[in-house]
């Protein structure tokens, strides 16, 4: 089955219903991510930022309640209900990344969180990205490493199965290659992912997950760390190739 042919609305928005209606409100590394937010503190209070990809909107929440004015946005129409619900002082909206309602240069800061992998169309999503940033505007996000997620993955499902929910995993040098010729400047920042979320999830690995506690991410190299965390800048002119 092509991408194209592919109902992802239809998938995430059955995945959230059924994620939410277990008691699963969290399907990332939030805690990584807020560290991710504070290590770099590149967004102003009077900043205009929008978080695509926000699920339940946990991060556009805790942002909210700090002050600083900000929209999330998920494909998930389930998920945008629970969390106004459950999150009222939030600002969030059903919209999919690759297709977004407000004018050109909108925003300060566009955010997100394991989206961009989950997107089959990413040059797409980095152009309305650009389009919504103001001149200089930054994209913040984290995605994971496709070093580490393809063997994590086929380990945990023990098949191939999972890549039709992550249909854009890029390496640290395919991910910078995309950003520059859609337009951005490119840092990577190195956050360490061990807290509780991360040590559940490679219960799945067995004894091999415990040893993550033990590892100095920070100093290892960017090929080797589990999510990629990137500050990506825009620039004046775009330089537009082909597809990867």
């Amino acid at each position: 089955m092509t991408r194209q042919a592919v109902d992802y609305h239809a998938i995430y928005e059955d995945d959230w219903r059924h994620s939410l209606a277990a008691g699963t409100e969290q399907r990332g590394n939030l805690q990584a991510c807020l560290d991710f937010i504070e290590t770099v503190d590149l967004i102003g209070k009077g900043d205009q930022a929008l978080e695509v990809g926000c699920g339940i909107g946990s991060v556009t929440n805790h942002l909210t309640q700090r002050g600083f004015n900000v929209i999330g946005t998920d494909i998930s129409q389930a998920a945008i209900e629970y969390g106004r619900r459950k999150y009222p002082d939030a600002r969030l909206e059903a919209h999919a990344a690759e297709s977004l309602p407000w004018p050109d240069e909108s925003f300060d800061a566009v955010l997100s969180f394991d989206l961009f992998e989950h997107i089959p169309d990413p040059d797409r999503h980095l152009g309305e990205v650009r389009r919504l940033l103001r001149s200089g505007g930054l994209y913040l996000f984290q995605t994971p490493n496709k070093f580490a997620n393809v063997i994590f993955e086929t380990i945990a499902h023990k098949g191939l199965g999972w890549r039709l929910a992550h249909p854009s995993l890029h390496s640290p040098r395919q991910l910078r290659r995309r950003l520059v010729r859609n337009g951005f400047t490119v840092r990577f920042v190195k956050i360490d992912p061990v807290n509780e979320f991360m040590l559940n999830k490679l219960k799945k690995l067995g004894p091999f997950g415990k040893l993550a506690r033990y590892i100095p991410w920070r100093r290892l190299p960017l090929c080797m760390q589990t999510n990629l965390f990137v500050v990506a800048k825009k620039t004046i002119e775009t330089r537009l190739t082909t597809h990867d």
